[in-house]
């Protein structure tokens, strides 16, 4: 992974306005906010952390280019990873078990972004072997978070953020049981306060019974801001189309009567996302952010708090 400071800006030219607009992103200023971020990072002996370019505007992104914001960001990236070791160490997305995983469809994202530049991500937990017997819960989260940190490397997804669509489709009280109040509690935290990524919309799909005794759940967990962009679709898709351009989902979630274009089949895109993971741009990538080598050592983190006056106000709008 580069280490240097060396830039060639990746956003098209309608994410780089909202950049600008939305995440006082200046263009002018972009390097210059990379390398204090940078340099504060390298100063960390506590910290260690990956400096390459995309990997760092990603959380300056995030929090709209608040240092401090960011600062806070990337040491709850890391500080999760550490003592969530078991879902981030050692993982090769070439290794035959991660790709099973992927080809399986529990987290998909689907090829292209919205008209607003948004990446969407169905998640079909019902696809899951509640009895781990195929895969476990924690393999199913060890592989689909390596998946999260190379697709949020592209600058327009960035900018734009994350749409999610949950579909419960399948999914029972024994999945529920098998995930745990624990794991929920992890994912949770980790969504929330360790992704370096915008996420626009929650959109839950064929929610029966078990619904409600997830969302009570999971409700308290989400921030204010959060819980405002959750839109619940029961059993019906056209809510779902009237949010979401059926052009960009795939033919399993249709009508029969359908002519447009649209994804593909999910097994279609699965497939060319599990090689995908293996070529050498993502590979490389992942084996390096899971080797072991990064984490934190809370031991030697200094009990200081820095000035805030010489640093943006985060804007948490």
């Amino acid at each position: 992974m580069g280490d240097g400071c060396a830039y060639t800006c990746g956003l098209d030219g309608a994410s780089e306005q909202k950049a600008a607009r939305e995440l006082n992103e200046e263009p002018r200023e972009r390097l210059g906010a990379l390398t204090a971020f940078r340099e504060w990072a390298l100063q960390q002996r506590w910290l260690k952390t990956p400096t390459d370019v995309r990997y760092l505007l990603g959380f300056l992104r995030a929090r709209k280019f608040s240092q401090l914001g960011a600062r806070e960001l990337l040491e709850n990236y890391w500080t999760v990873r550490t003592k969530y070791a078991d879902w981030y160490k050692d993982l090769d997305p070439a290794d035959n078990h991660v790709q099973d995983i992927i080809k399986q469809g529990v987290y998909i994202p689907l090829p292209g972004r919205d008209k607003q530049g948004r990446k969407l991500v169905i998640v079909r937990l019902g696809s899951m072997d509640p009895k781990g017997k195929r895969n476990t819960f924690d393999d199913v989260m060890r592989a689909n978070l390596a998946l999260f940190d190379y697709i949020l490397l592209d600058e327009n997804i960035q900018v734009n953020g994350l749409v999610f669509i949950i579909d419960l489709t399948g999914f029972s009280r024994h999945h529920f049981v098998s995930t745990g109040v624990e794991n929920t509690r992890k994912c949770m935290i980790v969504t929330q306060k360790a992704l370096p990524g915008r996420i626009k919309e929650l959109h839950y799909y064929n929610t029966g019974p078990v619904f409600e005794s997830i969302f009570n759940m999971i409700r308290p967990m989400m921030s204010e801001k959060l819980r405002n962009r959750v839109h619940v679709h029961g059993q019906n898709l056209s809510t779902v189309y009237g949010r979401i351009d059926q052009t960009l989902l795939p033919e399993e979630y249709l009508p029969d009567d359908y002519e447009g274009t649209c994804a593909g089949s999910i097994q279609d895109i699965c497939n060319n996302l599990a090689e995908e993971m293996r070529q050498p741009q993502a590979r490389d990538f992942i084996r390096d952010l899971h080797s072991g080598k990064y984490g934190v050592d809370l031991a030697l983190k200094p009990d200081t708090v820095e000035p805030q006056a010489s640093f943006r106000k985060l804007n948490v709008s």
